[in-house]
């Protein structure tokens, strides 16, 4: 193209047909500046597709992250699930001698967590969720990292805390330990329940292993309706 125009000129020039000259020179000059801009506009759709194939890609491993954190807290529901309904059996004088034998497993145990955020992280840090075309789901995925996640991490440090300082402490002084640290002495845990403070340190870890189930329940429930939002958005996005 650039050989064609170039004869052109000469010819024009050979033939002292100036005017026409010009012409064809601002001519070339405006296509080769229209080439330029088409490529540039070219590069920038290739980059902002490749963009948004890997936010794509990062929201589908997003999804997989808030089921591991839904997984996750599902498992540890079960567990408390368990030790509270231990406690309202000793409560309700309808516990078994395993019950009474086993009773360190159900005040003992402290409460987990474990978030799983490294995708949530990985985007935070490449500023990639401005990219997300829809504010409220920025929202709700910062709500649920920055906030719910936190909240429980926090919650369960507090109670390992509580527990080594109160609870391991007076489980050494007042509970005898047998059978690999699983089971304990009938007489002495149906003498221990005669006492305010036993039953108030059971009836404080229920409270606690409560107020925990319901953060449980509460990521286990936001994290499927991320799930459900993040799915319909990346199904928008292909249509």
């Amino acid at each position: 193209m650039i050989k064609f125009f170039r004869k052109i000129r000469y010819k024009l020039m050979s033939e002292n047909k100036t005017g026409k000259y010009l012409k064809y020179a601002i001519g070339e000059i405006v296509l080769v500046i229209i080439g330029i801009v088409f490529a540039l506009q070219i590069n920038n759709w290739n980059e902002n597709r490749k963009t948004q194939i890997d936010l794509e890609s990062s929201l589908y491993a997003m999804i997989e992250e808030l089921k591991e954190n839904a997984n996750y807290i599902k498992g540890q529901n079960k567990i408390i699930q368990s030790q509270i309904e231990g406690l309202n059996r000793i409560f309700d004088k309808t516990a078994t001698e395993k019950d009474l034998k086993t009773i360190l497993k159900y005040f003992g145990p402290d409460t987990n967590s474990r978030p799983f955020a490294n995708v949530f992280n990985s985007l935070k840090e490449e500023k990639k969720l401005r990219l997300i075309e829809n504010k409220e789901l920025i929202r709700k995925i910062n709500d649920f990292y920055e906030y719910t996640l936190p909240n429980m991490v926090e919650f369960t440090k507090w109670h390992e805390g509580f527990v080594g300082n109160n609870i391991d402490p007076y489980i050494l002084e007042n509970i005898p330990i047998i059978n690999n640290n699983s089971e304990t002495d009938i007489k002495t845990v149906n003498r221990l329940l005669e006492e305010v403070k036993f039953i108030n340190i059971l009836r404080y870890q229920k409270t606690l292993y409560t107020g925990y189930q319901g953060g449980c329940n509460s990521i286990t429930q936001k994290a499927e309706a991320l799930i459900t939002m993040i799915d319909n958005y990346l199904n928008n996005q292909k249509q």
